[in-house]
């Protein structure tokens, strides 16, 4: 029963936000569940435990999310995002718009570029592909998220956390197992853009194209201003800010703020010509990564009562004991790595915890920590991009696009396809690291 509260309890959060009900309060009717049914003390689990799981994500992402939103803006208005959209779409066309968007967001990852600043960057050039291409808005949060969140995670060498954590327990480095890592990143990236794109298709089909509103006609009017007049920025400068943001993060191994600044400034000072409305640009920004910091918190603070609820240590023992069962120990630990990444709504939290409990026992039975390493990083992202994910509820914010008309494109690509790409790991691993 009280893993089932757990469960009912997420069924309940994907049914609000598929019914629009604002992402705060279907958290909060969430925890509220869960807290009853859980026989927790409901006032102290929400002032306590929510609110410090709230708290501590505001503190560790606001600085992060305003300068992100801030440089979003600034590539909005001052041109550089539609002129790299224009390059896209005219050398690539308008059949390659996804694609396009889909491995500029993996490009951007696998530089250090963290998920939540890959998605202010990549949002402007999306709205202004998607406006140029006439696709529908509804597949932005996909695409951006599908090249973010997906299959370049899978890619050895990666330096994002998820491909760094295994080595904390595991005898690895973030190259283990490249071949399987390789062919899997291939695989999820393929079924991604023949998915996106059949979409794409059917859209046109049914005359669904690109909507804007009144905030969004303003920008974009401007930008087309600039295009017609020759004035777009180059398309090479337009580039800079986000190289620069990688490099001052990657080679100088600065604080991401810092890189974010350093892009800001960069950006501001080569377009400063085409800057107009400077208050209320840095006004519009607060108030977007307002809005995003708050609904991801509200939603990531979630993880903290279910992590203290009775059922969550349940499913975690449930998972132990069918480890000792004598089945497959590389299929268990993917999956049971997948499944606490869900029930944490993180990659990064599910996949520490099932290291922690999983990898010396596996070690002893066989279990090559190679591929370990690699299963455990793809099926970190499968699970973790479930409605109650903090990058899931940000990139919907961001691209403004509600969970009922974005939602279920999001979830083909990075839970149905990602799965599926597990379970090819999973039959790799067991060919090429027969356990000993």
């Amino acid at each position: 029963m009280d893993m089932l509260v757990i469960l009912l309890g997420l069924a309940i959060l994907l049914v609000l936000t598929l019914k629009k009900v604002p992402v705060v309060y279907a958290a909060a009717i969430s925890i509220i569940f869960i807290a009853v049914f859980s026989g927790l003390p409901v006032v102290s689990t929400v002032t306590n435990d929510y609110m410090a799981g709230f708290s501590g994500f505001v503190k560790s992402a606001w600085l992060m999310l305003l300068l992100g939103a801030i440089l979003s803006k600034l590539m909005d208005i001052t041109g550089a995002a539609s002129s790299i959209a224009a390059v896209i779409i005219n050398r690539l066309g308008v059949k390659r718009a996804i694609p396009a968007i889909v491995i500029a967001g993996g490009l951007l990852t696998f530089g250090g570029v963290s998920a939540f600043v890959s998605c202010f960057a990549l949002y402007p050039i999306t709205l202004a592909v998607f406006r140029k291409a006439n696709l529908p808005r509804y597949l932005i949060p996909a695409s951006i998220g599908a090249g973010i969140f997906t299959w370049v995670t899978m890619l050895p060498g990666n330096p994002q956390i998820q491909n760094i954590i295994p080595s904390s327990y595991l005898p690895t480095n973030a190259m283990a197992a490249p071949v399987v890592g390789i062919v899997c990143a291939a695989f999820t990236l393929i079924l991604i853009l023949v998915y996106l794109t059949y979409e794409a298709n059917r859209a046109k089909q049914k005359g669904i194209g690109f909507e804007t509103d009144e905030e969004t006609n303003k920008i974009l009017a401007k930008a087309d201003e600039m295009e017609a007049n020759g004035k777009l920025p180059n398309v090479i400068l337009s580039v800079l800010p986000i190289v620069v943001i990688a490099v001052v993060l990657n080679v100088f191994k600065m604080d991401i703020s810092v890189a974010l600044l350093s892009g800001i400034v960069l950006c501001a000072a080569m377009f400063f010509k085409n800057i107009t409305g400077l208050r209320q640009l840095l006004t519009d920004s607060v108030n977007s990564a307002a809005i995003t910091i708050v609904n991801a918190s509200a939603i990531v603070a979630i993880g903290a009562v279910i992590r203290i609820a009775p059922g969550f240590q349940k499913i975690v023992d449930f998972i132990l004991n069918f480890s000792k069962s004598g089945g497959n120990p590389l299929i268990i630990f993917g999956i049971a790595t997948t499944l606490l990444c869900g029930l944490n709504a993180s990659g990064m939290g599910g996949l520490s915890t099932t290291l922690s409990v999983l990898a010396e026992p596996f070690l002893a039975m066989g279990v090559n920590p190679e591929i370990m390493h690699r299963v455990g990083v793809i099926a970190s992202v499968g699970l973790d991009s479930l409605p109650h994910s903090g990058g899931i509820v940000a990139i919907l914010a961001i691209s403004g696009v509600s969970y009922k008309d974005g939602y279920k494109y999001l979830f083909v690509c990075t839970v149905v396809i990602t799965l599926l790409a597990l379970a090819l790991a999973l039959l790799l691993g067991n060919i090429m690291y027969p356990i000993s």
